[in-house]
């Protein structure tokens, strides 16, 4: 996610560039009379109010209505040493417009964005994902990577992908469900469901699909593994590029804001259970009213008769 090409870098104090021309919207690059690097969405319609949608640790945001006859949202970055992850909101503002036909649409779905990354910018500069959440971002993309994308190819691997979404299985295909866990070799075949909803889905058939990871610096991390789907995705259409880096971003991988090393890991064993049947899990007709949620662990080691291929258990 990380991008070596500043679009600010040769503009003078107080100027502004187009972001691209195959849009209607009026999206430009602009920097302010100090030369601070800033974003500009123009409506062609006045807002009917000029409330900030967000406030947005270490940049201003500015919402008002022209004198000629336009609405206008600024976004100015005070440090320009932070350009990066400014560049990477922008971008993402950018891929959500090409979304929507009228502006005013456009505006009200970048302002919802906005809140989003109010929330991501609270993070501290130098906190790093913790490790059971790297465990489970990795193994997530390595079941994008190895298992679906063989199958279906890479872009219907990332749509199907909603790991982000605590409230899903990490994967909805036409014609399977997907629940990926990790757990530490080291100790024992434990797959831990954190709730009642990540092994009961409607649609069948629901698969579990489990790695058993060791931490070593001979491993890969989670940027190792992004490198090799971003290489895939060369070919692609921006939109599908820009879903990825999305999705990645709603998971809270943000490599611009997360100083800290990564942890690397290699995988000893996967394997994959067909949850329907007598597969041991808490059903939802078990749980008395008033309980709100559930977590719970299986061993594997006793699930063997639910075992698929995991070579070839999508068919």
């Amino acid at each position: 996610m990380i991008t070596n090409s500043n679009p600010w870098q040769d503009m003078p104090e107080s100027t502004q560039r187009r972001v691209k021309y195959d849009t209607h919207h009026s999206l430009f690059w602009i920097t302010d009379l100090e030369g601070k690097y800033g974003f500009l969405l123009q409506s062609k319609d006045l807002f009917d109010d000029t409330k900030l949608p967000a406030n947005l640790k270490g940049i201003e945001l500015l919402k008002r209505n022209s004198t000629y006859g336009y609405g206008e949202l600024f976004l100015v970055l005070n440090d320009k040493e932070d350009w990066q992850i400014f560049y990477v909101l922008c971008n993402d503002l950018v891929s959500i417009t090409d979304s929507y036909d009228s502006d005013k649409a456009m505006i009200n779905a970048v302002e919802i964005r906005l809140k989003r990354w109010q929330q991501l910018l609270k993070q501290n500069r130098d906190m790093a994902i913790n490790l059971q959440k790297q465990m489970g971002l990795f193994t997530e993309l390595l079941c994008l990577k190895d298992v679906i994308t063989p199958k279906y190819g890479i872009e219907q691997a990332i749509v199907s992908w909603v790991g982000a979404d605590s409230d899903k299985q990490d994967f909805l295909l036409d014609k399977a469900i997907i629940e990926v866990k990790s757990y530490k070799t080291s100790k024992g075949q434990t797959a831990h469901i954190s709730s009642i909803k990540q092994l009961i889905s409607d649609k069948t058939p629901l698969f579990l699909l489990t790695y058993g990871m060791t931490e070593t610096e001979n491993g890969q991390s989670v940027a190792d593994i992004v490198e090799d789907i971003n290489i895939q995705l060369k070919s692609e259409s921006n939109e599908i590029k820009n879903n990825f880096e999305k999705k990645l971003l709603e998971y809270g991988y943000m490599p611009e804001v997360i100083k800290m090393p990564l942890h690397k890991f290699i995988v000893d064993k996967s394997r994959v259970f067909l949850t329907s049947g007598n597969f041991p899990k808490i059903q939802q007709d078990s749980i008395k009213h008033g309980i709100m949620d559930v977590k719970y662990s299986i061993d594997l080691l006793e699930c063997s008769d639910f075992e698929k291929d995991v070579l070839n258990f999508l068919g």
